[in-house]
């Protein structure tokens, strides 16, 4: 069964966002204004949630490789789903960045969602 380069390419995006992401995060935690509420509920939801958008990333990244070795995966319902609501996550997100005014997370997020959203319908036919 040939590979899905579309696919392949979508994983990439989805390592790159991982790593971008976690490396925000290390930026961000590093704020002067981020101190003020150091040790608050705010703090650890908001550590640990960074964190899991990190991971979130990764996983994604694996699943869309998997899919890429096997293509025709994308035709089982729960794959459409999971591929649906990872998209649906990803514009959700990117418009959130643009509405608070980090532009750059914005257009990372959502060029991998457009990439995300044109990898699966092209291998779900």
């Amino acid at each position: 069964m040939p590979t899905s380069r579309t696919l392949s390419a979508s994983a990439i995006s989805f390592a790159v966002l991982s790593i971008g992401h976690t490396l925000g995060g290390i930026q961000w935690t590093n704020d002067p204004a981020h101190a003020l509420i150091t040790g608050t509920k705010p703090w650890s939801c908001g550590i640990v949630g960074w964190y899991q958008g990190s991971a979130f990333f990764l996983m994604t990244s694996l699943i869309h490789y998997q899919w890429s070795r096997n293509p025709r995966a994308l035709q089982d319902p729960t794959n459409k789903a999971i591929a649906l609501i990872t998209n649906g996550l990803l514009w959700a997100s990117s418009a959130w960045y643009f509405r608070t005014g980090i532009v750059e997370n914005g257009w990372m997020v959502g060029l991998s969602a457009a990439l995300q959203a044109w990898a699966v319908v092209q291998n779900m036919v």
